[in-house]
């Protein structure tokens, strides 16, 4: 058994989150200082240190205040941990019983969160009896503030008001109650020359260097020039292949409004992911374009155009050079010229060229054999074209022929996902009661939780594919008729 505490050096934490600051001065930094300073003062106990993590929420651990506060507990330099309430110490639940349950007490470390009637010192009082309950109430309170701070985003971005801090380069924040996009005329005739030039055909480098040729001032510079400040980090202060890309995909230059393209994995976990283009939140017209939709789309025809082709000795270009892929690891087929009958004139796998066998097989394949595929193509083509009812009922036959079995086969996976989701859905529902009624241990409760979700989350993104696909079949007597020309 540990020895018994007697001589205390307390650490004494303060936490306040920027959910917290609405609340006014009974949750403040000051508040909860006076409050521990004196009741640390009346039970004669000595301040080592007080660690404070302003602006920061309480389902994250990776505070700087709160991991500094546990570095000097594991190493001695204090024994007793002072809150004011549980929420100020984490509203993460798993991670809070771990401290308070396992850790503290490993390390014989003391810990009292004060409203809250919790002291470790003290197991049979009414506080520690409710600690488990307390912890929950804590993680909830966390999970829908997160909940409906995430629905006033979306009804903001929603009814077209600006959330940023600054504009896309081009434009300027406006002053109506929407912060409306106002365009910046300087920046707008450079922002309209990139996509200029791109439809031109010059790559994202090639337009880098001519505005880095001009001395045109870089977005990021620009931007704290206009405010009268040095940009505070390093940087080389010149056009990049990256920001001219951003620049080209970025359809606030249409007069659109693009909101919540990212998102966190939770409101415990802070990592910022993409979202796919079809959840963001997008406001048609909402202020005035820098260019054209016949611009965008001249752009997003040469971003669709894979390459020029390579020129051989004789400066001819292959009719298909450029356009071939490898089907194993996806690079370009690099044409190969052979002066030998055996190998004739073709394409062989660019990785396999450039760094051998060990990556990618070589995909050898002849010219004219590829060529003789894409003749045959053609000619089906104008077959459309000149036997409209004949050419379309062969490739519908072909096509639906080909695919029957494998609809009914997705048909079927499909109720397995379905069934197999039901049955997780259950599975997790009861993980969860019993976690609270304290029939299984955490650890092993969050392991099982970690496991079903990501099965879901996997099942999920299987059954989309095999939706989609399913509708894709049942759109092909629609497409050909789309494609035959009247």
């Amino acid at each position: 058994m540990l020895p018994k505490q007697t001589d205390y050096k307390v650490g004494m934490y303060i936490r306040l989150s920027r959910d917290d600051e609405r609340a006014g001065e009974s949750l403040s930094i000051e508040n909860q200082r006076r409050i521990l300073t004196n009741y640390i003062s009346e039970q004669g106990w000595s301040l080592y240190d007080e660690y404070v993590d302003d602006g920061f929420s309480g389902t994250d651990f990776n505070r700087p205040g709160v991991q500094r506060m546990l570095d000097d507990a594991k190493t001695g330099k204090i024994n007793l941990i002072i809150c004011k309430d549980l929420s100020r110490f984490g509203r993460n639940y798993i991670q809070v019983g771990q401290y308070t349950d396992y850790i503290f007490p490993m390390y014989n470390i003391r810990f009292i969160a004060l409203n809250d009637n919790v002291d470790t010192a003290n197991s049979q009082s009414s506080g520690m009896d409710m600690l488990p309950i307390m912890n929950v109430f804590n993680e909830w309170h966390a999970a829908n503030t997160s909940k409906k701070l995430r629905a006033v985003f979306e009804s903001n971005a929603k009814s077209g008001k600006y959330m940023t801090t600054f504009c896309a380069y081009g434009y300027e924040k406006g002053t109506d109650e929407n912060f409306t996009p106002v365009i910046d005329p300087y920046a707008a005739d450079i922002v309209r020359r990139i996509f200029e030039m791109r439809a031109s055909g010059m790559n994202a480098k090639k337009i880098a260097d001519v505005l880095n040729g001009e001395h045109i001032v870089p977005p990021l510079d620009y931007k704290y020039d206009k405010i009268g400040k040095k940009y505070p980090l390093y940087s080389h202060h010149l056009w990049s292949s990256q920001t001219i890309k951003r620049i080209l995909k970025n359809q606030m230059y249409l007069g659109h409004l693009c909101q919540m393209k990212q998102t966190t994995v939770s409101y415990k976990n802070h990592k910022v992911i993409n979202k796919d283009m079809e959840d963001w939140v997008i406001v048609e017209n909402n202020h005035e374009p820098i260019i054209s939709q016949e611009l965008w789309d001249k752009c997003r025809e040469v971003d669709a155009s894979v390459s020029n082709g390579k020129c051989t000795k004789e400066r001819t270009t292959k009719p298909l050079s450029g356009l071939c892929y490898c089907d194993s690891c996806g690079s370009k087929m690099k044409q190969h010229n052979s002066s030998g009958s055996k190998n004739p004139m073709g394409y062989v796998c660019g990785l396999h060229a450039r760094y051998g066998k060990s990556y990618c097989t070589s995909h050898y394949i002849v010219m004219h054999g590829i060529e003789s595929i894409v003749l045959a193509d053609i000619q089906r083509q104008i077959d459309f074209v000149l036997n409209d009812d004949e050419a379309k009922a062969k490739y519908l036959s072909h096509k639906q022929g080909s695919l029957a079995v494998q609809n009914a086969e997705d048909k079927k996976r499909q109720q397995e996902i379905h069934k197999r989701i039901d049955d997780l859905d259950r599975l997790m529902q009861k993980l969860y009661e019993d976690r609270v009624l304290g029939n299984m241990p955490d650890k092993i409760c969050s392991d099982f939780l970690v496991k079903y979700q990501q099965e879901k989350e996997n099942l999920q993104a299987e059954l989309n594919d095999l939706i989609r696909r399913t509708e894709t079949v049942s759109k092909d007597e629609h497409d050909v008729d789309e494609y035959i020309p009247v």
